[in-house]
């Protein structure tokens, strides 16, 4: 079940890719995935994992999480076996590089809302943001290069959060946000995996869907506030009675 939005949220967590921004229309995806590929089996990585998830560099960085940080936990079922059999902190080194590697072609392409949440690196992110003059709209940015477990699992949404707490808006005391509810706190995103990570952290959930079959999806996993874009939402919004305004 997911939580029906709050339009007057404190929080606001934000996707990046197809939610703020088009990465995925203009990036090489392709010669991103052939230069991690290569990089994984110099470094000893079973060839079935390659099989198993033939295409994509997010499929294949997230099985690896799983496989590496999390196969004590009985999370991945995948069925390969890890030549290397890295260290964690081998691991993690290895999940550092190969989110390096998507990042630089992730930084080739072109390049708001307090804090974004995101399968991108966050260097992509504040490189787009600083493109568009717009990174003083964010607070944070929680991307795959914090090492967390990537959407729909709620690491991510929590670590920003957690970040809100820690560094508090300087025109808000940390007092008003360290015992932030998920009544609080809204995630605007775009895809399943957005939707999944907002009902996972008990958040409400509005969805950018810029076309029928992305809508369809969201309806189909539970999304009830749904908008063609960002402008859509903040129209939206906008529109609604100032909770806040006195009463004639």
């Amino acid at each position: 079940m997911i939580n029906r939005p709050n339009p007057n949220a404190k929080l606001w967590l934000f996707d990046f890719d197809n939610t703020l921004a088009a990465l995925e229309r203009e990036v090489d995806w392709p010669g991103s995935r052939r230069e991690l590929e290569a990089f994984l089996r110099a470094e000893g990585v079973d060839e079935q994992i390659f099989v198993e998830i033939p295409h994509g560099n997010l499929p294949l960085y997230a099985a690896l999480h799983g496989l590496w940080l999390r196969a004590s936990n009985g999370e991945t079922r995948l069925a390969i076996k890890q030549t290397a059999n890295p260290s964690r902190a081998g691991a993690q080194a290895l999940l550092r590089r190969s989110s390096q590697i998507i990042e630089r072609h992730e930084l080739i392409a072109r390049g708001a809302i307090s804090i974004i949440v995101t399968s991108n690196s966050s260097r992509t992110v504040a490189r787009w943001l600083e493109i568009h003059r717009i990174a003083g709209l964010i607070r944070d940015i929680v991307g795959r290069d914090s090492l967390l477990a990537l959407k729909p699992s709620p690491e991510m949404i929590a670590r920003a959060i957690e970040l809100v707490a820690i560094r508090p808006a300087k025109e808000v005391s940390a007092t008003d946000f360290s015992a932030i509810s998920a009544a609080d706190t809204v995630f605007v995103g775009d895809s399943e995996a957005d939707l999944g990570a907002a009902r996972a952290a008990g958040l409400g959930f509005y969805g950018i869907a810029a076309t029928e079959s992305a809508r369809l999806r969201l309806i189909a996993g539970g999304a009830t506030s749904i908008f063609s874009s960002p402008a859509a939402l903040l129209i939206h919004l906008n529109s609604r009675p100032d909770p806040h305004a006195e009463a004639d």
